[in-house]
């Protein structure tokens, strides 16, 4: 499975991003239990809560969501966090 993780806006309106294939990781299994713990509706309604707010878009298989920074919690703030970490700059 492909998980893509973007982040744009912010201050300098700069994007980067990150590029896991679960499938190639060590631990595969430990992949897909952090993504079947996503809630299955969407994170909430795009809205920027600061003028400068990142926005991160989140790609899961053929699932794509975008999440503002300020709303970005919970399973999604894990995913993201794990994707930043592990993964590749895309």
């Amino acid at each position: 499975m492909q998980i893509v993780v973007r982040r744009s806006g912010g201050l300098a309106g700069l994007t980067r991003g990150w590029r896991v294939d679960t499938e190639s990781c060590a631990d595969p299994d430990a992949w897909h239990e952090l993504v079947g713990a996503l809630p299955r509706e969407s994170p909430g309604a795009r809205r920027r809560t600061a003028p400068d707010d990142f926005t991160w878009t989140v790609t899961v298989a053929r699932t794509t969501v975008e999440i503002p920074g300020s709303q970005l919690d919970g399973p999604w703030a894990a995913l993201v966090s794990r994707v930043r970490n592990e993964g590749d700059p895309a």
